[in-house]
Formats: structure tokens, sequence, C-alpha cells
């Protein structure tokens, strides 16, 4: 073998022994990739297409264990908005809020509930009729995930919107109100009229007000006072102590006129 053919073969031999490549892997099918939360992607909504829910993509999130709607959430809510704009046709629009199972089970019923109204407050501030909202809350009822993971947990907590009326007339056949925990959606002007009396309530009770009795309050006369004093302090006016002895006390009737007898010895 000649000297070129043997360096070639060795120059084979290591690059086979240092190739740490690593094999191809083969992607996963579509069967066994998750899948993706309920309001992704974006999906346009129409009375023909026998869909009532509607999808949004992004999530409304809210501040842990509270109502309060935070800032992340603009583009969902304002896309929302539009759809209202959008389709005057939906006389009635179902907000359904969901949770985890974490807290107890009537609590989160509750707050499913407030986060619901919190997001119908919202609309009507923009400008949305309030008839046209319901909301409703199904506490942790209805989860998408299993709850002992943290990515389950947050798939369950969510807002879904669901056209209930179309044009006066219930969607699909099904009962705008059946299901869920319902609150009451306000006006602006009701809202903040309610707020005020339940703040009146948590004041202490004002004082008692001042009631007249019919006494005038005279103005104050210095000189009548020194007056009246003077007055008072005349001898005249002035009663004799009970202990003092009498001043120039007159005779018993049948002495006046007599010599009283003088003292000493003749």
């Amino acid at each position: 073998m000649s000297v070129a053919a043997a360096l070639l073969a060795g120059a084979s031999l290591t690059l086979g022994c240092w190739d740490n490549r690593l094999p191809p892997r083969k992607l996963p099918t579509e069967q066994n990739q998750a899948g993706l939360p309920r309001w992704y992607p974006e999906k346009p909504w129409s009375e023909q297409s026998g869909e009532a829910q509607i999808f949004i993509e992004g999530k409304i999130v809210f501040d842990t264990g509270r109502a309060i709607i935070r800032p992340g959430s603009d583009k969902v809510l304002k896309t929302l908005l539009q759809f209202m704009g959008d389709h005057p046709e939906v006389s009635r629009l179902r907000i359904e809020g969901h949770t985890d199972a974490r807290a107890a089970e009537d609590k989160n019923l509750e707050l499913s509930a407030e986060r619901a109204l919190a997001v119908a407050n919202w609309l009507v501030d923009q400008g949305v009729d309030p008839v046209r909202l319901i909301a409703v809350g199904f506490g942790e009822e209805k989860p998408l995930a299993p709850n002992e993971f943290e990515a389950g947990r947050s798939d369950n907590r969510r807002v879904e919107f669901h056209v209930a009326e179309v044009n006066g007339r219930p969607f699909l056949g099904r009962d705008p109100y059946a299901g869920g925990f319902a609150l009451d959606v306000l006006s602006t002007e009701e809202r903040k009229k309610r707020a005020a009396e339940a703040l009146m309530k948590r004041l202490p009770p004002p004082p008692p007000q001042y009631k007249a009795t019919g006494n005038e309050v005279k103005e104050y006369d210095r000189k009548k006072r020194e007056q009246d004093i003077k007055k008072r302090a005349a001898p005249e006016n002035i009663a004799p102590s009970p202990t003092s002895e009498p001043v120039n006390q007159a005779p018993p009737a049948g002495q006046q006129g007599k010599a009283q007898p003088s003292g000493g010895g003749g």
C-alpha cells in the first residue's frame, strides 16, 4: 500500500471515531402534541358557524384571589369591545368566569362570578349597554386540565365569552340564564350610587343636631349688670342676720313714756 493510501485510510478511521453528531429525531406527530387552550388562536364568530363561544387570542388575568383585572389584559378586552360593536345582532353575551380548585368550592364560585362581573363592568364603562351582558361564575366546576399541575391550573383560571341571544332570541335554542352563579350587571351610574350608599353605611352616625329649647340668648349688657349688683348691695336690701343684736328696739307696750329707774343707791 502506498503512503498516500495509508494516510487516507487513517483519516477516514479518525473521522469515524470522533463523529459525535446525534442521530436525527422525528418531530412529534399532531396526535402527540399537547392541546392548546381553547381560547387560542383567534377565531372569527358568525351566526352561521353554529358555535356559541367566541375565541379570542390571549387571556384576561386577575390579581391572585381577587377580581381586579391586571393591565396585561387590555388586548383581549379591546378585542371583545370591538366584537360587541361589530355585532349589534348579539343582544345577549354571557361572560363566564372559571377558577382552579385550590380554594374552597364556594369561595371559587363567588370569585369566578365577581371576575366575570369585572369584565362586564369594564365593557359597560366603555359604552356597552348593560342589558346586553350576563355575568356568571362556575368556579372549579368546568376544568380544562388537571388541577394537580400549575400548567393545568393556569388553563382553568379563565374567562370565556358565549353568545346567548341573537336579535332577542336564544342562540342555538339554549337558555341564556341557565347554569352558573349570576350577578347583576348595572350601569355605571347605578354602580356609583350603590357604592356611595354602601360607604355611608360604613361611616359612623352623625352627632345629634342641636334642637332649640325656647330660651333665647340675650346680648350681655354690662352697664345694667353693674346697676343690678349695686342695687342688691344697698343696706335696705340686705336682710339682717338671725344672730345679730336688734338695733333701736322699741320698748314693750305699756311702758312707753315712763321714766326708767336709775342705777345706784340713795
